[in-house]
C-alpha cells in the first residue's frame, strides 16, 4: 500500500514496474487483509467490515446458535467470568477447542472492524485453558449477537476542523477492581481522528489499584502512550494535527493526579507514568487531561458489559450498517 502526493506516488508505481516484484495495481481499495472496504466519495463516508470472518463464525457455530433468542448487547451485563477452580467445573476437550476457536475468531473482528465487542470478547479470553459451562454459553450468546448484526461494521464518517487542522482524541476509562479473579482493575482506550475510531484496547491493568482515582490514570497513562506515536505518522505524512490533543477521562481525582505528583508517586509504577504523562501535557504541551461525565465517556464500552441502553448510546460512534452500493 501506497500512501502520499498523487505526483510522487506515480513516480514511484512507474519505477516500481522495472523492477523485479510483482504487483496488483487498483484504483480503488476494495478488499484489504479479509476485510470488505466501501467508500462514498460523494460524502466522503466508508465503512470496513468482514464478511468472511462473520462467514467461518457462521460456518462453525451457527446450528448451535440458530435456536437462541436476539440480543441488543454483545455481552450479559454486569456478567464477569470466573475461572474453574478444579477440572470438575471444565467442560470438555472437544468444547474447550471450539471456544478457543470462536474467541480467536471473535478476536480477529475486534482488531479491523467491532470495537463494540471489545468487552465481551476480553472477559472471554480470560479462561481460554479453563472454560467453565457459564463461559461457554456466554461465548455462545456473543456468537448470536455477532450473526445478528453481521451488516454492522466499522463507521468511517470524517468530521474535519474549520481551520483545516486534523484532530486527535482520545478517551480513557477503568472499572476499578472490575476482574473478580485478581482484582486487577480494566481498562480501556479508544482513540478517535477527525471522529472516526482508529485505535482501541480493553485489557485488565498489570498492578492492583488501592483507588479508582488510580485505576483511571493508570488507564489514562496506558492511553497517552499511543499518542506520540499517532501523532508523528501524521506529521510525518505532512498532516496537519491539532494541539493539544485532548485526552478525556470521567475522574476528577485522575486529572487532578496528572497535574499533583506528590497524590501519585507512592510506587513506582504510579511515578514513571506520572513523569510521562507530565512531560506530554505540561512540556511537549502535546496533550490536554480534560473531563468528560461518565454518560459521554465511550470508552465505558470497553471496560465492562454494559446495559443496552448505554450500548445503543455508544456504538453509533464506532459501528454502522454497511453502506448501500
Amino acid at each position: 500500500m501506497v500512501i502520499g502526493k498523487r505526483q510522487e506516488i506515480d513516480k514511484f508505481l512507474e519505477e516500481f514496474k522495472t523492477s523485479e516484484f510483482k504487483y496488483t495495481l487498483e484504483e480503488d481499495l476494495n478488499d484489504c487483509l479479509s476485510c470488505d472496504i466501501q467508500m462514498d466519495p460523494k460524502t466522503m463516508s466508508g465503512w470496513i467490515g468482514q464478511p468472511h470472518m462473520i462467514k467461518k463464525i457462521e460456518k462453525t457455530f451457527g446450528e448451535e446458535v440458530a435456536s437462541m433468542q436476539n440480543y441488543t448487547t454483545p455481552g450479559t451485563p454486569g456478567f464477569k467470568l470466573i475461572k474453574a477452580s478444579d477440572e470438575s467445573e471444565m467442560i470438555s476437550d472437544e468444547l474447550q477447542s471450539r471456544y478457543r476457536t470462536g474467541v480467536g475468531q471473535l478476536m480477529f473482528l475486534i482488531k479491523h472492524s467491532r470495537p463494540d465487542l471489545m468487552s465481551a470478547v476480553r472477559e472471554l479470553s480470560k479462561v481460554l485453558g479453563k472454560a467453565t459451562e457459564a463461559a461457554y454459553k456466554e461465548l455462545l450468546r456473543c456468537v448470536k449477537f455477532v450473526l445478528g448484526t453481521k451488516l454492522k461494521g466499522l463507521k468511517l464518517s470524517p468530521k474535519m476542523d474549520l481551520e483545516g487542522l486534523w484532530t486527535l482524541e482520545v478517551y480513557s476509562d477503568s472499572d476499578w477492581a472490575g476482574d473478580p479473579n485478581d482484582r486487577k482493575s480494566v481498562g480501556c482506550y479508544i482513540i478517535f481522528l477527525n471522529g472516526v475510531p482508529i485505535a482501541w484496547r480493553s485489557r485488565s491493568q498489570k498492578v492492583v489499584s488501592l483507588s479508582s482515582s488510580e485505576a483511571e490514570f493508570y488507564a489514562c497513562a496506558e492511553a497517552v502512550r499511543e499518542v506520540p506515536f499517532v501523532a508523528q505518522i501524521l506529521l510525518f505524512l505532512g498532516i496537519p494535527v491539532k494541539t493539544p490533543v485532548s485526552v478525556w477521562i470521567d475522574n476528577v481525582g485522575a486529572i487532578f493526579m496528572t497535574e499533583n505528583r506528590t497524590s501519585s508517586s507512592r510506587t513506582r509504577h504510579m511515578d514513571t507514568r506520572w513523569w510521562y504523562v507530565t512531560q506530554l501535557q505540561e512540556e511537549d504541551k502535546l496533550i490536554k487531561v480534560q473531563f468528560v461525565r461518565t454518560k459521554e465517556n465511550i470508552s465505558d464500552l470497553g471496560t465492562k458489559n454494559v446495559n443496552a441502553e448505554t450500548y445503543q448510546y455508544h456504538e453509533g460512534r464506532l459501528i454502522s450498517d454497511r453502506l448501500e452500493k
